[in-house]
């Protein structure tokens, strides 16, 4: 599964568990034309927190992302989602962007 959207925020690198487990957090929010946008939050883990070096607010980007439910451990029958980055692609070209530069070409027919 991939999210293609606007960085809003960068969370610092934060160790936690204790496995020492290195983690990192992304907000992002959709390119759309709709009055209101939705976001997303995704977390990167271990290794996967180098890919967040050199992304900027405001930059876009294409995050591969793995989801998973997971059910609380204090309180069975209370779940919640996990989305973790896999993957990352920085200057992403939006829908809406490509979508007006098919509208501009300069075909004949």
């Amino acid at each position: 599964m991939q999210y293609t959207g606007t960085v809003k925020f960068i969370g610092p690198k934060e160790t936690i568990g204790a496995n020492a487990l290195e983690k990192q957090t992304i907000v992002l929010e959709e390119e759309t034309d709709r009055e209101f946008k939705g976001g997303l939050a995704v977390d990167f883990f271990k290794e996967k927190t180098e890919l967040l070096n050199g992304v900027k607010v405001g930059d876009m980007i294409t995050v591969h992302i793995n989801t998973r439910v997971n059910e609380s451990k204090t309180q069975p029958g209370r779940y919640f989602n996990s989305i973790t980055g896999r993957r990352l692609e920085q200057g992403a070209v939006s829908e809406k962007g490509a979508s007006k530069k098919e509208n501009n070409d300069d075909l004949p027919f």
